[in-house]
């Protein structure tokens, strides 16, 4: 067949009309279940193999990651089908990814010497980073003072009306100049910033000015750039610099973005200045399913769209009808709920109709309504019939429909759903006490967890601070997730003893000794700090305690002049015993996992940089207060086994799909939420609260915004939905599903449900799918409960002041390649290449985030001197050759469907398609192999994955690859060759497939490779690590 013919095959006549289309300009109306993703990446696949479209010049937006690692699948998927044989499949160069994310790598493609050191700062790290400025960098206290807000409460209100004027790409500052290279000056600096932005003239306008202005400069001084303002700040780059936008153009001809309903202005404003009056643009969404208008996205857009594209010559639009996902059943009472919901526009709400005839309805007592008189009962009759649904024990399963007839279901084939995951952890503990193995998506509330509230009361203790300030009556707040968790004081020594009694209780090995150690612990570590009162802890008083580094910490001469918080929490774990805790066992895991989240908060703390003993406590002010309220646990899929129950909130669960779904706690105030119609306060006044309408971000009358997720999170099952509530009152959303319920067949207040259950012999529906990373899978080749410790719990390592120095090197590295010629013309003369590298340095290419004063300058100089060296040491290449520095790849191993990412530092253009491709090292630098953990065979693994990714994905023929030890003065150690033949490059795959199946495996315990006490060593995890190993290079006392 050709490949129009492969491409169209199996897919319904609307389908098959949207991946083919003619138009210049395309929207798909993708209702829920109709196949969405299957269009685009057919649609995608089209334009390279039918079309003839450069693979590079295509980009396909998702709302997720998760979203986008599914669509690189497919989309390779379809690539497979239709290329000759003997070629690779391959994505070649193309963007799939979310939107942030492409304008991060996009400003650092158009503006290299500017964006390349800028990292993302995400959403734990941001508030450190204005708790670090609040007073000196950003007056934040003057907004305090005009709202008369308490402190988290103004941090709130200024980064939601920050984000909203980057939303809406009204964000314009004036800076004085460049940014400063240091952070010595960065203070007077940003304070020259001024907000070009009309938002008012009062004095709450006024103090919300100055603090945004500065905020966009502290950013810029820290190389940072939050999620909103990478959007806003391409945005910017592309409507002032036509040249930028030409070049962007040029190279970016089609466009696919998903989810478009939920687009917010300035991401709708980026794809039209794309596309412009001659890309090509595939828009797909669903209306019904808009549900985050509250954070700035407008379905309006949507249906702006849909009006311009059906009276367009080049626009056309189409409508999937048929849901595939759902039976009958559940199609009409989706499409019955969906009436209930307001018209957008021109854009309907036209019924869905089933599309999978395999999926009929069983029995009536499959789609249920059913009340409880507590939340606690409900939880347990949800648990029960999970339990009737899937046998374990006999290994059987509910029916399900499958392709080759039916199979039975497995715990993953089920979700609890709820709106909002304040009280999630009654289903996970009903759960539990019925033996069901689940996983939490986007929750539960991290601050709920008795081993989180620990060391949060550890290091608040270590700290100074006497209470958790909270609003006592907001069931979000410390005080009141203590009480409700804890039943104690909001107090720091009361919540460490209520914890480690908690903890206790659940079975979790404890010394009877480690409260009294800890509370020990947390004085001396205060002491030291300066922050508690009393003299410096005296080495008698340390020699009581068990961690040995701990001990050698405290009893150091000296004032402390920096503070590395996650070292701390690393020694506060040690003084634990959470050694004992990382034992394998369920509880264990769930105990680890929850402390490994914490340590990302902990890393929160020391993104933004420097961090002295005044700013740790400020910081953790800061932390109990953003974190009792935002801080959920991240999807842990390496963590339990696959088949596990999900429990999410219905934001959480968007895109996905479930043979069973409990849609829970839809109670009064709760779904609706009581706070949808809540109308948002912000420090705006005057025109622009007609363009940023706080109206507009508030649910209307009807609910609709609240309809849309209810809509979602019926769509969300394919064969058995149960709906259910606690408590007397009963919501408005409940009553009127009761009753669409009967009305479609199905069944209400009935508790003895489902009823008429075949089980068949269970069997899993999907295979799992890893994306990772070269860095990740040397992780584990190193040791697994290392990339246990990392990757699966979420532990980070200590920052070392040193870090961002390898960085450094490789961005001065990538200007010297850049344009190689003129610096191979200034070899001759040794003093004007240091002073060009050096200038380089000025520029701020050698950014370091973590290190000031002399040392810092050190680290530069030394930087620009080994950047010196390579210039003159390697002279004759630079003069005669091309080079493509920092070249990222992503290479699928098909057998294990484990999509494998990373850059080549350097790709030496030596005859295309023959290539050398270059490793470095920073020789004897801070960030050396030695630092690093590589050892030689990992270097060369290394190099070979490379030369694999660039023969498949960038169509390059590497013949050898070449690891550059960079300051190294021996000639003969300065250069390592690696072949990358055949033989090379097929046991580096097999090493890859290997190394995969192990993690998809979940073997984790094992120690580590080769010099095992080493390595042990110099682990960042050896104070609780549970592998013998491990405990072997703690060094402390039993």
């Amino acid at each position: 067949m050709q490949p129009r013919e492969i491409l169209l095959q199996g897919l319904k006549p609307r389908q098959q009309e949207a991946v083919s289309s003619v138009k210049r300009r395309l929207l798909v109306i993708a209702g829920a279940g109709s196949g969405k993703t299957e269009v685009m990446a057919r649609r995608v696949a089209w334009w390279a193999a039918v079309e003839g479209v450069s693979k590079g010049a295509i980009a396909a937006f998702t709302f997720t990651e998760r979203a986008a690692e599914e669509m690189k699948f497919r989309i390779r998927q379809h690539i497979g089908r239709v290329t000759p044989p003997g070629e690779d499949a391959t994505l070649g160069g193309m963007y799939v990814g979310t939107i942030h994310g492409f304008c991060l790598k996009v400003l650092r493609e158009l503006r290299p010497t500017e964006y390349h050191n800028f990292d993302v700062l995400d959403e734990a790290a941001r508030p450190a980073l204005v708790e670090r400025g609040y007073y000196d960098v950003l007056g934040l206290n003057a907004l305090e003072e005009r709202t008369g807000k308490p402190k988290y409460q103004t941090v709130e209100l200024f980064l939601e009306a920050y984000d909203l004027l980057n939303e809406y790409g009204e964000l314009e500052v004036a800076l004085p100049s460049a940014p400063p290279f240091d952070q010595a000056s960065e203070t007077a600096w940003c304070k020259q910033a001024r907000l070009l932005t009309d938002v008012g003239s009062g004095p709450l306008a006024r103090a919300f000015a100055d603090a945004a202005a500065r905020y966009y400069a502290y950013l810029r001084c820290r190389r940072f750039l939050d999620f909103s303002t990478s959007q806003s700040e391409l945005l910017r780059l592309l409507r002032r610099d036509g040249e930028a936008l030409a070049a962007l153009r040029s190279r970016l001809t089609h466009v696919v973005v998903d989810e478009v309903q939920d687009l917010n202005p300035v991401q709708d404003q980026l794809v039209c200045l794309i596309v412009g009056d001659a890309g090509h643009l595939m828009a797909v969404g669903d209306h019904r399913q808009a549900i985050y208008a509250w954070r700035g996205a407008r379905v309006e857009l949507m249906a702006r769209l849909c009006e311009e594209l059906r009276a367009a010559d080049d626009g056309q639009v189409v409508e999937l009808e048929e849901n595939f996902r759902s039976t009958p059943r559940i199609v009409s009472l989706a499409n019955a709920w969906a009436d209930t919901i307001g018209a957008v526009g021109g854009l309907g709400n036209p019924p869905m109709k089933p599309g999978n005839e395999r999926r009929n309805d069983e029995d009536r007592t499959h789609v249920a309504v059913v009340a409880f008189p507590s939340r606690e009962e409900e939880a347990a009759w949800i648990a029960d019939r999970i339990a009737l649904l899937v046998k374990e024990k006999e290994g059987v399963g509910a029916f399900h429909d499958a392709e080759d007839g039916g199979r039975g279901i497995c715990y993953a084939d089920v979700a609890i759903l709820v709106r909002s995951s304040t009280d999630a952890r009654t289903y996970m503990e009903a759960l539990e006490r019925r033996g069901v193995p689940a996983v939490f998506r986007a929750g539960p509330d991290l601050f709920s967890r008795p081993e989180v509230l620990l060391f949060t009361a550890a290091f608040a203790r270590a700290v100074g601070m006497d209470e958790f300030m909270g609003a006592p009556h907001d069931p979000k707040s410390l005080p009141s997730r203590i009480r409700a968790v804890l039943g104690c004081p909001p107090e720091p020594e009361a919540v460490l003893r209520a914890a480690c009694a908690a903890l206790h209780r659940a079975g979790l090995p404890l010394d009877e000794d480690a409260e009294e150690r800890l509370l020990l612990a947390t004085d001396l570590i205060g002491r030291r700090l300066g922050l508690r009162a009393g003299d410096p802890p005296s080495p008698q008083e340390a020699g009581r305690l068990r961690a040995r580094r701990l001990r050698d910490w405290l009893s150091q001469d000296g004032s402390v002049r920096r503070v590395f918080p996650q070292t701390l929490y690393h020694l506060l774990l040690e003084e634990a015993g959470a050694a004992r805790w990382d034992d394998g066992s369920a509880g264990g895991r769930k105990v680890m996992f929850h402390l490994g989240q914490f340590s990302t908060l902990i890393k929160g703390i020391e993104t933004p940089g420097w961090t002295s003993p005044g700013d740790l406590k400020n910081q953790i002010i800061g932390l109990c207060q953003w974190g009792a309220r935002n801080a959920r646990t991240e999807e842990a899929p390496l963590l339990v086994p696959p088949d596990a129950v999900t429990i999410a909130t219905v934001h959480a669960v968007k895109g996905l799909e479930f043979a069973a779904v409990f849609l829970a706690d839809v109670c009064a105030n709760r779904f609706p939420s009581g706070l949808a119609r809540h109308e948002k306060e912000l420090p705006f006044e005057g025109p622009i609260l007609k363009r940023i309408n706080p109206a507009a971000l508030a649910d209307n009358e009807n609910y609709d915004d609240e309809r849309r997720l209810m809509y979602v999170a019926l769509t969300r099952a394919e064969r058995y939905l149960f709906v259910t509530c606690s408590g007397k009152r009963r919501s408005r959303f409940f009553r009127e599903i009761a009753r669409l319920v009967a009305e479609v067949g199905g069944v209400v207040e009935q508790t003895d449900v489902p009823q008429g259950i075949r089980h068949l012999r269970s069997e899993a529906r999907r295979e799992f799918r890893l994306a990772t990373s070269f860095t990740d899978l040397c992780y584990f080749l190193r040791c697994p409960h290392d990339f246990y410790f990392r990757k699966v719990l979420g532990f980070a390592p200590s920052i070392s002041q040193a870090f961002g120095y390898g960085r450094g090197i490789h961005n001065l590295l990538r200007e010297v390649h850049a344009n190689p010629r003129k610096w191979a013309g200034l070899a001759s003369d040794p003093g004007a290449v240091l002073t060009a590298v050096e200038e380089l340095v000025r520029r701020g290419l050698f950014y370091l985030r973590y290190t000031t004063g002399e040392p810092a300058e050190n680290m530069r100089r030394k930087g620009a001197e080994v950047v010196s060296d390579y210039v003159m040491t390697y002279a004759h290449e630079l003069e005669r050759l091309v080079y493509e520095p920092e070249r990222e790849f992503e290479t699928l191993i098909e057998e294990e469907q484990v999509l494998v990412s990373g850059a080549v530092d350097l790709v030496r253009l030596d005859d295309p398609p023959r290539v050398t491709l270059i490793d470095f090292k920073s020789g004897e630098g801070p960030e050396s192999e030695a630092a690093s953990g590589l050892d030689e065979g990992e270097m060369r693994l290394q190099i070979a994955l490379y030369g694999l990714a660039a023969r498949r994905e960038l169509q390059y023929e590497p013949e050898r690859g070449l690891i550059r030890y960079l300051g190294e003065v021996d000639p003969a150690r300065r250069e390592v060759a690696v072949a990358l033949d055949d033989a090379a490059l097929d046991a580096a795959r097999q090493t890859l497939v290997e190394t995969a199946r192990r993690i998809k495996r979940r073997e984790f315990n094992a120690g580590p490779a080769g010099e095992a006490l080493v390595r042990c060593k110099a682990c960042d995890f050896r104070g609780f690590c549970g592998p013998g190993s491990g405990q072997g290079a703690r060094g402390g006392r039993r």
